[in-house]
């Protein structure tokens, strides 16, 4: 049955074809020289393309009159006026170059560059371009290659993909035909129609460039690469300069060169090209340099529709350059709007003037203006804005333009990009591909699709020898078998069901995350399994046994965890888990487990401190209404205390490691006679109830139920424990606590974030309180760490701001790119960020302490280097150096 489809879609290409004329040509300069990439819009059809390296292009057009342009940054358009016919027809193109002149009036008595006044403007009004189109449809062609130049020697035989070997010269080639229909704000569905790839083959269908396709330099930051020089934030990163002028049928276009203030990984350089009066995008040239090489961005604009510019055409060239890599990619792109709406809702600010005609503002025009259009149009009608003006004229217009002044934002956040390729996509042969391609193949590419068809018609001929030989000796696929029963006892396995709603995880016997070391229970190795059942529009359960042998204490340590998601739009869970386990004094925030095993085995200092815990625990909790959740526990414990049982370690084997037990000015340690804390065997029972809102909580809808999505408001929790401690001769000890905590987290700009943390509370009786029932902080004194900590203390010792009593605590953090030494140009363009904390405790014990700290993150995208300055009732207390090794 699939044939007919495919049958049926070849016999009207082929009718297409026979009642569509080519129009082809070349496009050169006066000199003769090929345009590259030259723009070619079809103003009846809403069409752009753009022509090859060569400055070939070809269109197929049925018989009739057509207005077509044919642009290039840097030269003048020319516009002809074409009749098809019933035959061929070959036209030729030779563009001038363009010529920018600055006139008088652009010169400022400030001896400001006069694009600053203009980018202010653009800038200030990107929110409304970026929401003026509420709906449109279009086919969009795109046509890639990839060529190698460069392959490291040590490289060369083992760079494969797929089998496939990769080599210096080879050329690879994609093409597809999709269509995509855009609903304002940012929903998009694309559909692959058609496509083809001479890629070795890994299922990959969406290596083309469609998300910058899709996105918008109108956008703050381009699909969260770097920033837009449209940003609100632009001009604290670039620099902007004016290079005159030139007037293009009834418009006037600017001419801006992009310069980053600074070098960076984050920003654009090239040329930016805008309408005057209009202050909208016109055509755009401009690259980006990362890690990965370069992309250089090429963009044209028409008014495809009254005043809305829309890119008709896009063309990138990317230089890759990875681990001794070298690789040049070329992708070109036509565009057909088949419908376009603008959002007749959005008023179009009256300073903007209509080239046709000027709109004079009468009295009963302005009474219709709402307070915000009127402050808006009070700006642009100054000549030069400042930069104040700027964001003012920005938070207006998108205020105005997202309907946040007239009405609450819609909390649930739905899908808003949907991807499908169609069941035939690629059974497409070369008849079709030449009677509908917009863009003419170069040399190289034409030659990447035979290479192509040779390989596949090879590999295939090589897969039914290979099925014959297994088929008569039955040794390989033993083999294979064994192999893959090996790999599974080893590194463990995921066994499916037939429906796939039910798995079973096996761990492993290797696996380095079950490796670990302490003074306690010396080396301890062991696996894990995991059971998940799924039911279709029903709950969702999970179970994981794990155990673990110590080997120094000789203990076999177990547990078993088990989830049951229940109630998908509430988030009704219930989670049991229980075992006997070796565990951290400090459960919300010790030291981690594998650096305290470097710290023992290399330095003989085992910060971890633990005690033995046989344990059941019964959580539940549910959304009652959207934002408000309340969350029940009950926690049973059997906390036995132990004593070391190893003394190993690499260095220091003389020495004896530190006994385990906490350093605390509570406990019996602390030269206090009088303190009444102590480590002792007990039975812990608790029950504790944890209430959270988040007002105006953001949210999404899928398949796995409801998922939160922050919200503009803090979230506030409100946490209660009830706790009784068992202990000899059956003495019963009752304690309760009380909690509060405020906080926000939120993006400020581009890669910038803001966060702080606010929490109080304190035991309202403490009469049984033990040390694990303490209030615990999270302190991190060692100079290396391998977890990026947030809401952190870095100097005091581990354990020992722990408090029975009451405590205020206080964090705040501020993340952005550039803020000190992100300012120096050696460092500039790299993705790194800076941070400043501030971190502040108040305990009866540590009176008034707080912290203050500076670091550099995302270095080589996985470390992180700070320095943490402490002081106590304002008085200094002691600095500390921190490199965070990242490598979750």
């Amino acid at each position: 049955m699939t044939r007919y489809p495919i049958i049926l879609i070849l016999l009207l290409a082929l009718f297409t074809n026979l009642n569509a004329q080519s129009l082809r040509g070349k496009i050169t300069n006066s000199e003769g020289i090929p345009v590259s990439y030259a723009t070619v819009y079809i103003n009846e059809l809403k069409h752009g393309t753009t022509a090859n390296i060569k400055g070939e292009y070809n269109l197929n057009l049925k018989p009739g009159s057509y207005t077509i342009f044919f642009q290039s940054l840097g030269f003048s358009p020319t516009v002809i006026n074409v009749t098809i016919g019933d035959a061929d027809k070959n036209l030729n193109i030779t563009l001038q170059i363009q010529y920018y002149a600055i006139p008088e009036v652009r010169v400022t008595s400030t001896g400001e560059d006069p694009a600053y006044a203009i980018m202010r403007k653009a800038i200030g009004l990107a929110p409304y371009y970026l929401n003026l189109v509420k709906h449109y449809e279009a086919d969009i062609y795109i046509k890639g290659s990839v060529i190698v130049r460069k392959i490291p020697k040590i490289m060369r035989k083992k760079l494969l993909v797929n089998e496939e070997k990769i080599n210096e010269g080879d050329v690879y080639f994609i093409e597809s035909i999709n269509e995509i229909e855009f609903d304002a704000p940012d929903k998009y569905d694309q559909r692959v129609i058609s496509q083809q790839s001479t890629l070795p083959e890994s299922g990959q269908t969406d290596i083309s460039p469609m998300d910058v396709v899709k996105a918008s330099f109108y956008e703050p930051v381009l699909v969260d690469v770097a920033i837009s020089p449209l940003s609100p934030n632009a001009m604290a990163h670039y620099k902007f300069k004016y290079e005159g002028s030139t007037p293009q049928g009834k418009y006037v276009v600017n001419k801006i060169s992009v310069i980053p203030k600074r070098k960076s990984q984050q920003v654009f350089f090239g040329t930016i090209y805008i309408i005057e009066d209009q202050w909208c995008l016109h055509s755009l040239n401009l690259t980006n340099e990362n890690l990965a090489g370069s992309i250089n961005i090429n963009q044209v604009y028409t008014p495809v529709q009254d005043d809305i510019w829309m890119p008709v055409s896009h063309n990138f060239e990317v230089k890759i350059s990875v681990v001794g890599i070298i690789a040049d990619g070329e992708y070109g792109s036509a565009v057909t709007y088949k419908v376009v709406e603008p959002d007749n809702e959005l008023k179009k600010p009256e300073a903007i003037r209509s080239v046709n005609h000027l709109r004079e503002q009468t009295e009963e025009v302005q009474a219709e203006l709402s307070k915000e259009q009127a402050k808006i149009e009070e700006i642009l009608r100054k000549d030069n804005l400042s930069n104040r003006d700027m964001a003012k004229l920005s938070r207006l217009v998108e205020k105005e333009t997202t309907g946040t002044a007239k009405g609450k934002e819609e909390l649930e956040i739905k899908e808003t990009r949907s991807f499908t390729v169609e069941e035939n996509a690629r059974d497409h042969d070369s008849t079709y591909w030449n009677s509908i391609r917009p863009i003419p193949l170069s040399d190289e590419e034409m030659r990447s699709i035979r290479v192509s068809d040779s390989i596949k018609a090879q590999q295939s001929l090589a897969r039914v020898r290979r099925s014959s030989d297994t088929t008569a000796t039955g040794d390989s696929s033993s083999k294979v078998s064994a192999q893959k029963v090996l790999g599974g006892i080893g590194f463990g396995k995921t066994f499916y069901s037939e429906d796939r709603l039910t798995n079973f995880r096996y761990g492993g016997l290797i696996n380095i995350e079950q490796f670990s070391f302490n003074s306690v229970n010396g080396f301890m190795y062991g696996t894990d399994f995991r059971l998940s059942k799924w039911w279709k529009d029903g709950p969702r359960m999970r179970i994981t046994p794990s155990v673990d042998y110590g080997f120094a204490s000789e203990k076999l340590f177990w547990r078993v965890d088990g989830l049951l998601n229940y109630n998908h739009l509430k988030q009704g869970r219930l989670i049991i888990w229980g075992g006997n386990q070796a565990r951290d004094y400090n459960r919300s925030a010790g030291i981690a487990s594998s650096l305290n095993m470097y710290t023992s085995l290399f330095l003989k200092n085992n910060y971890l401190k633990l005690y033995e815990s046989s344990f059941l625990t019964i959580d539940h909790r549910q959304e009652y209404f959207n934002g408000f959740y309340i969350a029940f526990r009950y926690n049973y414990e059997k906390r036995n205390t132990v004593n070391n049982s190893s003394q190993f370690s690499f260095m220091k084997k003389d020495e004896l490691y530190e006994i385990n037990m906490p350093v605390n000015p509570y406990l019996p340690d602390s030269g206090d006679p009088d303190q009444r804390y102590s480590l002792v065997d007990h039975t812990h029972h608790s029950g504790s109830v944890l209430i959270s809102y988040i007002p105006r909580q953001r949210y999404r809808i899928t398949d796995m139920g409801k998922s939160s999505a922050g919200s503009s408001y803090p979230t506030f929790k409100l946490h209660y424990i009830h706790g009784l401690n068992i202990f000899e001769n059956d003495e019963r000890e009752n304690f309760d606590f009380m909690k509060i905590e405020i906080a926000k987290s939120e993006n400020i700009g581009a890669f910038s974030e803001y966060s702080w943390r606010f929490r109080a509370g304190g035991f309202i009786n403490n009469q049984g309180v033990q040390f694990q029932d303490f209030v615990h902080f999270n302190s991190q004194p060692l100079p290396v760490l391998f977890t990026n900590y947030q809401d952190v203390f870095m100097l005091p010792a581990y354990y020992s701001l722990a408090t029975p009593e009451y405590f205020i605590e206080a964090h705040a953090r501020l993340t952005t790119p550039y803020l000190l030494i992100k300012l120096l140009p050696f460092i500039s363009n790299t993705l790194m960020r800076e941070n400043l904390s501030f971190a502040y405790l108040h305990t009866p014990q540590t009176r008034n302490y707080f912290e203050v700290g500076y670091a550099l993150s995302e270095i080589l995208l996985l470390g992180k280097i700070g320095v943490f300055v402490g002081f106590e009732e304002f008085r200094y207390a002691g600095t500390g150096v921190r490199f965070t090794l990242i490598f979750e």
